[in-house]
């Protein structure tokens, strides 16, 4: 089990608990911005599992039915709450790359978390806005937030 103290909890605990937060098969070393931005979507409520991959981490309301534990970022579905962030640590980004919500404010949450677990020296990139507005409202409330 992967443990971790995190300036703003104050406590070592799991964050890889291999049931709400887990990790690939093939991951081996986890940069310590996966763990901070596993555990602070841990605490968007909705989101009830979360998995980290070794270029990416992925967190959604429901869970893939392969076997392979991949929570589901689907944009063509209605039922889904999640997002999938591509992480680069070499240039110290992260990348937006899928979000979805079927319930109003979750988007929300879900921005407040990944940009308070994001490190104020690491950017954070929208490459595609196909939101109708969403986006730039983030951007207002996160400066940071670079849209493309």
């Amino acid at each position: 089990m992967i443990m971790a103290k995190f300036p703003h909890s104050g406590s070592s605990k799991p964050i890889i608990d291999g049931d709400r937060v887990f990790k690939a098969t093939n991951v081996k070393k986890i940069h310590p911005v996966f763990l901070a931005l596993a555990e602070s979507l841990s605490g968007v409520g909705i989101l009830r599992f979360i998995k980290i991959y070794n270029d990416r981490l992925c967190a959604s309301n429901l869970l893939s039915d392969n076997g392979k534990k991949e929570p589901l970022v689907e944009t063509s579905r209605t039922d889904l709450v999640g997002v999938e962030l591509l992480t680069d640590p070499a240039f110290k980004t992260v990348q937006f790359f899928s979000i979805v919500s079927f319930k109003k404010g979750n988007g929300r949450k879900i921005v407040a978390a990944v940009a308070e677990a994001t490190p104020e020296d690491w950017s954070l990139v929208v490459v595609m806005d196909w939101s109708g507005g969403f986006w730039e409202k983030m951007r207002e409330e996160y400066p940071r937030i670079m849209i493309f």
